[in-house]
């Protein structure tokens, strides 16, 4: 794939949010979040949003400047209204209000209302991760899966992260989305013109298919069968129910405006339990039970959830990868605003 210097791909990204309306803090939030997903090798939730992203603020519905507005407060909570706010921007709002809380109280949780899209959900419980606590990240999204047993999309993609620091070295971060595969991930194969693994969406009859065009116009199959549509559910409970946000097939698919995706965010300060170096202490204990358990045939380790993604960041510190198809998008989207591509390394 080819690659680019991350400093001047995360400052590209920023000139062209800037382009498209946005003032520098917003589009410099808004390239980290995006680049940063990129680095992880999660292609799907990287700059390939940059289309979607930047149309949501020409058209005016991510206005820049803007931050949530206070609902209501308690002592362990918030409730926040995006009102126009981009959801990446948004969503480290309400996570970092959430820490601040949660250093107060011991355990917190912030709700966004109408948020919108926020790209990768392990991006903002790491925030917490990062300030020692456990982080957690949900949203809800606009409907792609279908209850089980059923073929009509009714439910979100709706994506949980888990984030718990460690002593040394990266956070353990369990970061998923609901079905099998991500949406994005389906259209990047459409993009690549591959059909589909077995078990990854219905057409729109109800049919399995392997056809990421009829995938699209179909829905996606959750995670775990059954059970994965449960959590679907659980999530739209935990997002837009419990805020008064939308929820079901009322979220937009602009992933801004008044019935765009919700957000929620809980962090832990392990400080109000017990002893922080206890703590590290069992996470380590924990850790090195499981990468030490014996492997089965064909494998060669246990990972760890997030570990995978670390290990790409780390690999990829001074450039990233990019897909010849998402580098194509982004070309696409540079030349209606003016700008010119991406300078590719060396």
């Amino acid at each position: 794939m080819p690659r680019y210097p991350a400093g001047e791909l995360r400052g590209w990204v920023a000139r062209l949010f800037e382009a498209a309306g946005l003032d520098a803090e917003d589009a410099r939030l808004i390239s980290d979040v995006l680049v940063s997903a990129d680095r992880a090798g999660v292609h799907s939730h990287g700059v390939v949003r940059v289309g979607a992203y930047a149309e949501l603020v020409r058209s005016g519905i991510w206005r820049s400047g803007v931050r949530p507005r206070l609902v209501r407060e308690g002592a362990a909570f918030l409730l926040l209204d995006a009102e126009g706010c981009p959801g990446p921007v948004a969503a480290v709002d309400g996570m970092t209000r959430c820490v601040e809380k949660a250093r107060r109280s011991g355990l917190a949780g912030v709700w966004v209302r109408s948020g919108g899209h926020f790209g990768r959900a392990g991006y903002y419980a790491e925030i917490a991760a990062r300030e020692g606590l456990v982080g957690v990240a949900m949203a809800n999204a606009a409907p792609s899966l279908a209850p089980w047993g059923g073929r009509e999309r009714t439910l979100g993609n709706n994506p949980v992260a888990v984030a718990v620091p460690r002593r040394d070295g990266p956070p353990i971060v369990l970061d998923m989305a609901l079905s099998v595969a991500a949406q994005g991930r389906v259209r990047l194969a459409a993009e690549r013109r591959e059909r589909l693994p077995a078990g990854w969406a219905l057409d729109p009859h109800g049919h399995p298919t392997d056809d990421p065009q009829q995938a699209l116009a179909g829905t996606l199959l959750p995670v775990g069968g059954y059970k994965g549509y449960g959590m679907a559910l659980v999530v739209d409970v935990l997002t837009g129910v419990l805020c008064g946000g939308s929820f079901g097939r009322d979220v937009s698919p602009l992933r801004g405006s008044r019935y765009g995706a919700s957000h929620a965010f809980f962090a832990v300060d392990v400080r109000h339990l017990r002893g922080p170096s206890e703590f590290f202490t069992d996470v380590e204990r924990l850790v090195h039970m499981v990468k030490g358990t014996a492997l089965a045939p064909g494998y060669t380790e246990v990972l760890l959830p997030g570990e995978r993604e670390a290990r790409c960041t780390a690999e990829q510190t001074d450039a990233v990868e990019l897909p010849e198809e998402v580098v194509a998008q982004v070309r696409r989207v540079a030349a209606l605003l003016g700008l010119p591509g991406p300078r590719e390394e060396g």
